[in-house]
């Protein structure tokens, strides 16, 4: 358990109102699988936020489990367990849904479009995973709370009908969804990010730095601002009006220095 005292001292280290809520919200959960023996979770989790939560209970000794529907998942869930139970006794289905949107022209839709249709309804981004658009429906991860309402609820996106369904998480139609990627290699004289965005989406330095400076850019989920900040390898990448991308891995340096480096682009 993490003591008042411990909780506040955490909190009080986090500047953002909206980062001290969420962790706060966290570490309640994960009191409360002890103070009732019973497993807890975490709504839906992004990369940022796994990183920040691991660390605080890392530190605290909290017994959890980490939980991806599948390997293209970015957004995660996280299980309090009790002394007693092992990662192998978790149901995920009691926490997660997946829910099988279909239209009779998927092709005109977008992944805008979904989106737009589940906010409308008033749902909040915490308890919405993530989402896989195909030429059979699309499919999305969500927390098993609301899973009855969008049933109940959702009949159009974009003004076309749509039916919805729900499949199992742990399912092979579940599990087979997965992220599909252009790939191209670049050639760039370092690993600044603006250089590197530059360089993909065919801008110049000065109107890829203004769009960072005025907050376009996300690195695995979070805020980044600094033109210069270096990337790693496996970053997630999203730049806004851009589009998305995955940093590969390092192919060869060139004589003059400089770095050929895979990207996958989000399609």
């Amino acid at each position: 358990m993490i003591s008042k005292n411990s909780k506040q001292i955490i909190l009080s280290n986090m500047p953002n109102k909206e980062e001290r809520m969420k962790v706060s919200n966290i570490i309640d959960k994960a009191n409360k699988c002890d103070a009732l023996s019973k497993i807890t979770s975490t709504t839906f989790l992004d990369l940022n936020e796994v990183k920040i939560i691991k660390a605080i209970l890392n530190r605290e000794n909290v017994k959890y489990e980490i939980f991806y529907p599948n390997e293209y998942c970015e957004k995660a869930i996280i299980y309090f367990l009790p002394d007693y139970m092992s990662k192998s006794e978790i149901n995920n289905s009691d926490f997660i849904s997946c829910i099988k949107i279909k239209a009779k022209d998927m092709p005109k839709l977008r992944h805008k479009d979904f989106m737009g249709s589940i906010y409308s309804l008033g749902i909040k981004n915490d308890v919405i995973g993530d989402i896989f658009l195909t030429q059979e429906g699309c499919y999305l991860h969500i927390c098993k709370s609301i899973e009855k309402f969008i049933l109940d609820n959702l009949f159009k996106v974009a003004n076309q009908e749509v039916a919805c369904y729900d499949i199992d998480i742990d399912s092979k139609e579940a599990k087979k969804l997965k992220i599909e990627y252009i790939t191209k290699s670049y050639i760039i004289p370092s690993r600044r990010i603006d250089v590197l965005l530059s360089e993909v989406y065919s801008l110049s330095r000065k109107e890829t730095k203004d769009k960072i400076v005025s907050g376009d850019l996300y690195i695995n989920a979070k805020e980044c601002i600094n033109p210069s900040e270096e990337f790693e390898y496996n970053d997630i990448v999203s730049f806004r009006k851009c589009g998305k991308l995955k940093v590969g891995n390092e192919i060869r340096k060139t004589k003059s220095g400089n770095i050929c480096i895979d990207i996958y682009k989000y399609k």
